[in-house]
């Protein structure tokens, strides 16, 4: 099977749009149709976006096919086959470096400044604080703006300090994060608390404890969560502002991070969900 041919049944077996791996990917439509209608094979450059945003390996992708060079120059076969040459070890330090290079052609959008910090409250158990509210929303959050921000992340992975677990996060958070059914049906401040908790993603993984596993109960996540999930426990506060625009206290909330343990055995960050605000209590950062 052609690496295109892997493509279109990978996007067949997801039930994903060509329109969604385009956005996904950067690739315009026009080039993954192009793919399909002239039965030709990606660009080289494209492999590593492509990879990441079917959840499979360049291996997986490029198999064992003999004639996988047919549509790549000189210096695209010499990295594929230097990558077929290599070890294990040698292949994922391939990967990563691709994956850091792929990601500085999105530097524009993931330098994004957050003013965030890791507290304890009495108890002894972590907050992350979020100091800035930067998703307002009079009347209701644009999540189309949280689902740009969190791209910034896609490519990064966290460790939970309490279990040692690596969190990666995946190119499905952004649009699960902001169009899942949890938060289509969330409203007011839980809307608004979601959406800035946005900002600290990284700490609030950090921070996780309480780990709970469960099984995959759905076919359509047969193979992005073939291993099945993980909630873990988290806190966040965000700052509540008085007449005058000053910081007059901080409200907390707790919240359960869902994460799905793929085929390839990485932990990938779902979405952020159960949200609420611990009612008795709030904090000066």
């Amino acid at each position: 099977m052609k690496i295109y041919e892997k493509i279109f049944a990978r996007l067949a077996e997801l039930h994903m749009s060509q329109t969604e791996l385009s956005r996904r990917t950067g690739i315009s439509t026009s080039t993954i149709n192009d793919w399909k209608k002239k039965k030709i094979n990606p660009q080289a450059d494209k492999l590593v976006a492509v990879c990441r945003a079917l959840d499979m390996s360049l291996e997986e992708l490029l198999g064992c096919e003999e004639d996988v060079m047919a549509d790549y120059n000189a210096e695209e076969r010499y990295l594929v086959e230097c990558y077929r040459r290599s070890g294990t070890g040698l292949r994922k330090h391939v990967l990563r470096y691709m994956e850091f290079a792929d990601s500085l052609g999105h530097a524009e959008d993931s330098v994004q400044k957050r003013n965030v910090a890791v507290i304890q409250d009495v108890d002894g158990h972590n907050i992350v604080v979020i100091n800035d509210i930067r998703f307002k929303g009079k009347r209701s959050i644009d999540w189309q703006d949280v689902e740009r921000y969190l791209r910034q992340y896609v490519g990064e992975f966290y460790s939970i300090a309490e279990s040692d677990d690596i969190v990666y996060i995946g190119t499905d958070l952004p649009d699960e994060y902001t169009g899942s059914n949890y938060t289509k049906h969330i409203k007011g401040a839980v809307a608004k608390a979601k959406a800035n908790a946005a900002q600290a993603i990284p700490e609030m993984i950090e921070i996780a404890t309480s780990k709970v596993g469960e099984e995959n109960r759905k076919d359509k996540h047969s193979r992005n969560a073939k291993n099945g999930w993980y909630r873990y426990d988290t806190r966040f506060a965000l700052p509540v502002y008085d007449d005058y625009g000053e910081v007059e206290r901080y409200n907390v909330f707790s919240a359960r991070l869902l994460i799905r343990h793929a085929s390839s055995g990485k932990m990938y960050l779902y979405d952020v969900m159960e949200i609420k605000k611990e009612t008795s209590k709030s904090c000066q950062a």
